[in-house]
């Protein structure tokens, strides 16, 4: 009997340990003060979000372009701030410039991202075959634009007219 209750004391202490060690490493996580980005991206990268000046350009095609102040919450820049982590975005970045191709017309993303302290840049094209790193930043532009897009002052833009062929 004793041995059993050792072993469930061993087993408790083990769950708590790593329930404890989650907690501290999610808690870790925290955004930065100095946490904002602006990323250029779609057709010739006329869209643009902007949280160091809260802007968003907005590309409206044959209507040139229409900008309005959107803030991001604070809870929308952790989220952002959280996928950027995991996608380790302030490490090095495997965006292999002989997979891009050129295409007409052609998608441009620049990012400017700056988080405790340091700032990155890079950008990229259209690619023919897509990195894994090119996919997950594509999929984070996608994400951000997302939360973009349903809030009420991106909402009240202009829509786009016409479309690129």
């Amino acid at each position: 009997m004793k041995n059993i209750q050792m072993k469930l004391l061993l087993f408790i202490i083990v769950i708590t340990s790593i329930f404890i060690a989650g907690y501290t490493n999610s808690q870790n996580n925290s955004m930065p003060d100095d946490f904002n980005f602006s990323l250029n991206y779609g057709i010739n990268g006329k869209q643009k979000i902007d949280t160091f000046n809260n802007v968003v350009v907005k590309d409206l095609v044959e209507d040139g372009t229409k900008e309005a102040n959107i803030l991001l919450t604070k809870r929308e820049k952790q989220i952002i701030y959280d996928e950027m982590i995991k996608l380790d975005i302030m490490g090095e970045l495997n965006l292999e410039e002989e997979k891009e191709c050129e295409t007409q017309p052609s998608s441009l993303s620049k990012w400017n991202i700056h988080m405790n302290g340091e700032t990155k840049s890079f950008n990229y094209t259209t690619f023919c075959e897509i990195p894994d790193d090119a996919l997950n930043l594509i999929r984070l532009e996608d994400f951000i634009h997302s939360i973009i897009s349903n809030k009420e002052e991106y909402k009240e833009l202009p829509d786009a007219n016409g479309a690129y062929m």
